[in-house]
């Protein structure tokens, strides 16, 4: 029986010795929402550009931005944006926070960025002091990254 006990508190000990050592983000951050789409993930394949067309028509449309609201009434202190692919893959990245007086802060922007299926690429966006975004916009592009497929999402950490 004294075995049973002991065993038990080293456990219940390791536990707790653990748990303090979890990053606090983990527990005050959370998914953002898609802005005009449903949850807060998305999958998308790099699109070939743009063509404007006659008139001001376009004929092809890309999808390289992707942008994720910012609830209002919350005191954000940085976004977390994930990007992870199915297969190894490059992908030119741009990442901004825009805020409402029409400014926005690049945080991220490299070409040829390689992502590995089994290592996700995490970028950390911090906010402007005295200041909240509306926005997290993702620019993910590269003619020579078409058909590159990846799948996004967005949380912010709360202060």
């Amino acid at each position: 029986m004294m075995k049973l006990t002991s065993i038990t508190g080293l456990l219940s000990l390791s536990a707790v010795l653990l748990s303090s050592h979890l990053p606090a983000a983990a527990q005050n951050c959370r998914p953002l929402s898609l802005l005009g789409g449903e949850g807060s993930d998305i999958t998308k394949t790099v699109s070939q550009p743009t063509i404007p067309g006659p008139f001001g028509v376009t004929i092809t449309r890309n999808n390289w931005n992707t942008d994720w609201a910012v609830p209002g009434g919350r005191s954000f202190q940085r976004f977390i944006v994930t990007v992870s692919v199915p297969r190894a893959a490059s992908f030119d990245i741009r990442l901004f926070l825009k805020y409402s007086d029409q400014t926005n802060e690049e945080f991220f922007n490299t070409n040829g960025v390689r992502i590995e299926p089994d290592k996700p690429l995490t970028i950390t966006a911090t906010v402007r002091a005295n200041d909240q975004p509306f926005l997290v916009n993702l620019f993910v592009n590269g003619i020579q990254h078409i058909g590159n497929t990846y799948t996004a999402s967005v949380v912010g950490c709360e202060r």
